[in-house]
């Protein structure tokens, strides 16, 4: 698929008709603008199914080549991938979850050859302290990365290691791969350096233009489509706050997860999703973006029929491109961290009911 995609990308740059749409990267690979059509178009035909860090480890594995717990539990990979580039900045061989970038690349190139798509967030250290990016105690870290700050230059030494990693993903012919970068993600709460507590919405847009301005125009990265997904918000308004503009986005989400483990909890979760659904996808309606979930789930998943009777009845009255689950933590003190089941959990029999549905789409469903 990746071939193909390459083929009828070249074609349309070649011959750009009215109903073409493109990024806010006007220079953007022919590659990333195929990608940016194809979401729009997907959205016609369901919703893909993403899972953060699925091949490089899952519940009680690690580094197993081939391996995805969503794969053991269904037959099938997920169509959309989620990637963390935190420590990628300092200069490390691993992200803050022990991936080693060299194998992110790997798997990366791995989902491209069979169709999928990448999605990459990052959680870049503080700074100001050196610790990582929970320390959020400041609110001046923003200030000092801004054009003029003290950190400014220091920043752009980070940028510059991002921009290298996204210039090194490549094909077997050797042609960058798209990706969508959702960065400083869930800056509608206060748990991060860039959050809500932690900077003026004007110095977090400042932040994102910035960003989108030094890897597009200064780096010549041109592989990247931009996404915007705040926490769960409570309207439109709130939702915009901090939003840097529609020249700087190209895909809008939101991030929401169960907050708890009982029946209360779900329901809580149902009413936040359908409200964020709506909020999220007349926006995109209106401003001529790609709608998504960025990250949600159950931890451990208690409830085993979360993806059928939770999930499903509140997103399939949406179009969305997709719904991305967290991460299956492989760490031996993390027994319960997961979002996905594995095989032989309670939820997988309603996981593959879920996958199973018309308009809930997995990796061979769009090649």
């Amino acid at each position: 698929m990746a071939l193909a995609v390459g083929l009828v990308a070249c074609k349309q740059k070649e011959n750009a008709t009215e109903d073409m749409k493109l990024p806010v990267d006007k220079n953007a690979t022919a590659e990333t603008v195929a990608l940016y059509n194809h979401l729009f178009k997907s959205l016609d035909k369901g919703i893909m199914v993403g899972h953060q860090d699925d091949l490089a480890y899952g519940h009680s594995w690690y580094k197993e080549d081939g391996r995805s717990d969503v794969k053991d539990v269904t037959g099938d990979y997920p169509a959309i991938i989620g990637w963390e580039l935190g420590y990628l900045e300092i200069g490390k061989e691993i992200n803050l979850d022990s991936v080693y970038f060299s194998d992110m690349k790997r798997y990366i190139k791995e989902t491209y050859e069979r169709g999928g798509i990448t999605t990459a967030s990052w959680h870049g250290d503080n700074i100001v302290t050196g610790e990582n990016a929970w320390d959020c105690k400041q609110d001046s870290v923003v200030r000092t990365i801004l054009p003029n700050g003290s950190n400014h230059a220091k920043y752009l030494t980070w940028l510059d290691r991002v921009a290298d990693f996204f210039l090194d993903l490549k094909d077997k012919d050797g042609t960058l791969i798209p990706v969508v970068f959702r960065m400083y993600h869930e800056h509608t709460g206060n748990w991060f350096w860039w959050g809500s507590e932690q900077c003026t919405p004007e110095e977090y847009k400042q932040l994102w233009i910035m960003t989108v301005e030094y890897l597009r125009d200064k780096k010549n990265v041109h592989n990247l489509l931009y996404a915007y997904s705040p926490s769960e918000t409570r309207d439109e308004a709130h939702f915009l706050e901090r939003y840097p503009g529609d020249e700087y986005v190209d895909i809008v989400g939101y991030d929401c997860y169960v907050p708890g483990k009982d029946s209360v909890a779900v329901a809580s979760y149902k009413a936040a999703m359908d409200r964020n659904l709506k909020i999220v996808t007349d926006y995109a309606a209106k401003s001529g973006k790609i709608p998504v979930i960025g990250e949600t789930g159950m931890e451990s998943i208690p409830d085993s029929t979360y993806f059928t009777q939770a999930v499903y009845p509140v997103i399939s009255q949406y179009k969305i491109a997709w719904v991305l689950f967290w991460r299956n933590a492989w760490e031996s003190d993390k027994p319960n961290h997961f979002y996905a089941p594995y095989a032989g959990h309670s939820s997988a029999n309603d996981f593959k009911e879920f996958v199973s549905k018309p308009d809930i789409l997995m990796n061979a469903d769009i090649k």
